[in-house]
């Protein structure tokens, strides 16, 4: 009778952990949302290796003082460095092509064909881990990249090349995740965060100079603009702004993270998706901008893909997959 008291209250416990994990990861996924928007209205002016360095220098004082509590900072003493070099600059790359994109494409689009991140993982896993995966998952990739090709729509004049580095920005994320499963053995997610926006601080600071010295300073589209100008001094609202990109990233990694502490990743984890219904709203109400019907079906199919495979992955694996999610700290 106690063992069975004891299972229901265990239960229950989890229960309200799970619930606690789905508030604080929908708040993280809510104020990163706004940093894809702020992102996007600075696009224009800033270049985006600015905006990076920024973003990773402001990041880090605050992501100390997260790892310091999490795990301590002796664990910053990692025994794979070069895997964390590896998925840093994945990292990296996943959130310059990410931000390039949404710099030309609407913001809608850009974040729903950047969940395709969750059905890249779960195809290349096999290849990368040797894990199998079965006809059902198999079925919501597939159902997945439809939708990726109803928002592309390829072949028709409404195409834009620079929505496909949204898709490249989902590959370098799947590879930085991926790799993250192997590190999450011994490194805890508060440690990858910082090895990640210490290679944003560095790298952001060497495309400046780079850029700076020998670039062209313009391109031909709005993504390579942003790419290859030239850092600007910013002042008034504009350093408002980046400093609140830089906040927004240290907080969004906290309450992300508590989210997976706390509650059980494969019920946490489809939750993210709820980041493409803010991206729809913020874009409606602060840059005017409305999807078309190809962008709703075919992100309807994205998410639903998405979430499916994740309950699969639940279901098949039956135990929480301590600090995995579908983006953890975008």
């Amino acid at each position: 009778m106690s063992s069975a008291l004891e299972g229901t209250s265990d239960n229950r416990d989890q229960t309200d952990d799970n619930f606690r994990g789905i508030f604080f990861l929908c708040a993280g996924v809510f104020i990163f949302s706004f940093q894809d928007v702020i992102i996007k209205l600075l696009s224009p002016t800033y270049p985006v290796h600015q905006i990076v360095f920024i973003r990773g220098f402001l990041a880090l004082p605050l992501l100390l003082v997260i790892v310091h509590f999490d795990s301590g900072l002796q664990t910053l003493k990692s025994s794979k460095p070069w895997q964390h070099v590896v998925r840093s600059i994945a990292m990296f790359c996943s959130y310059l092509f990410f931000y390039l994109a949404a710099s030309a494409v609407p913001l809608t689009v850009a974040v729903a064909l950047f969940f395709t991140a969750p059905l890249m993982i779960t195809a290349l896993s096999i290849v990368i881990l040797g894990e199998r995966v079965g006809w059902r998952r198999w079925v919501g990739v597939i159902v997945g990249f439809v939708g990726v090709m109803i928002i592309l729509r390829p072949g028709f004049n409404e195409f834009d090349p620079a929505a496909l580095l949204a898709v490249a920005s989902a590959l370098a994320y799947t590879l930085a995740q991926l790799i993250a499963r192997r590190l999450g053995v011994t490194d805890s997610a508060s440690v990858m965060a910082f090895y990640s926006m210490l290679a944003f601080t560095y790298i952001g600071a060497g495309m400046g100079f780079v850029f700076a010295t020998w670039g062209p300073g313009e391109g031909t589209s709005a993504a390579t603009d942003f790419l290859l100008r030239g850092w600007v001094m910013p002042g008034g609202i504009e350093l408002a702004m980046l400093v609140t990109v830089g906040v927004i990233s240290a907080m969004g990694f906290y309450l992300l993270s508590q989210a997976y502490r706390l509650g059980e990743a494969n019920t946490v984890a489809p939750f993210e998706f709820t980041s493409m219904i803010w991206a729809m709203a913020l874009s409606f109400v602060l840059l005017g901008s409305v999807p078309d019907l190809y962008t709703f079906a075919g992100a309807a199919l994205v998410g639903g893909a998405g979430v499916y495979v994740l309950r699969r992955e639940g279901l098949r694996k039956r135990k929480p997959i301590a600090g995995r999610g579908v983006l953890r700290g975008r």
